[in-house]
């Protein structure tokens, strides 16, 4: 899946947001105006979605937006989808910036 300029393998994003939750669980994820989300809770809203999503067919993806919606509500402001659907492209290149062999794109925040 492409986000922002990049493509991001959603499982593998999802994993890496796994192990990063159990080696540095406090180091924020994502910040977002005045939303902050650890990697910790960030996986627990994944995983807990991820429930619902493999009851009803859904893939994985569907979980990981889920997930980073609840953890931070502030996204569903964002008036147009464009503009939402950039803030959230901006944001899975962020969580993915080590992944994928392409050395990152060295982003520092999503504003």
């Amino acid at each position: 899946m492409e986000f922002g300029g990049t493509t991001v393998n959603m499982l593998e994003l999802i994993e890496d947001i796994r192990r990063r939750a159990e080696i540095t669980p406090r180091l924020t994820a994502v910040r977002f105006g005045d939303d902050v989300v650890t990697y910790r809770d960030l996986d627990q809203a994944i995983a807990s979605y991820g429930t619902v999503t493999d009851r009803h067919g859904m893939s994985q993806d569907a979980a990981f937006h889920a997930g980073l919606i609840h953890c931070v509500p502030s996204l569903t402001r964002i008036d147009g989808a464009a503009e939402r659907n950039q803030v959230m492209s901006e944001i899975v290149a962020w969580l993915g910036r080590e992944l994928g062999g392409d050395g990152g794109r060295h982003l520092r925040a999503v504003s």
